[in-house]
């Protein structure tokens, strides 16, 4: 799979697991925004940034890169995000795994290893 195709995977498994769970969905258009999509529960709003987090061989761990590329062939970028972009973190593993984090408590901003048992508590179902 492609990039471009592993992030929309991850985006449409993020979008059925808030809309079972009760949450309306809203996407913003385009892609200049931090976050991928807006939840809303009881009036609550919060952003979401989706996450894919592949197997690397190397490591033996399911990762994901927290930040954003982009460019062409003759330049690119990497963004790093902010503590105020999104408010919630959902990761889809190549294995079908799903983890939903609250930005704040993540703390190496750089990319996340989820199957680490420190984020047990993490996973939904």
């Amino acid at each position: 799979m492609k990039t471009k195709d592993k992030g929309d995977l991850a985006a449409a498994q993020a979008i059925a697991h808030f809309v079972s769970s009760g949450y309306e969905v809203s996407l913003p258009i385009g892609d200049r925004k931090p976050y991928d999509m807006i939840i809303e529960l009881d009036n609550a709003l919060f952003k979401v940034q989706v996450k894919y987090a592949g197997f690397y061989s190397g490591s033996k761990r399911f990762k994901a890169a927290l930040r954003t590329m982009g460019g062409n062939r003759s330049f690119s970028t990497v963004k790093k995000y902010t503590a105020t972009d999104f408010d919630l973190l959902f990761v889809y593993t190549e294995n079908g795994r799903k983890f939903l984090f609250p930005w704040k408590d993540i703390e190496n901003r750089n990319s996340i290893s989820v199957e680490a048992s420190k984020f047990a508590n993490y996973e939904v179902k």
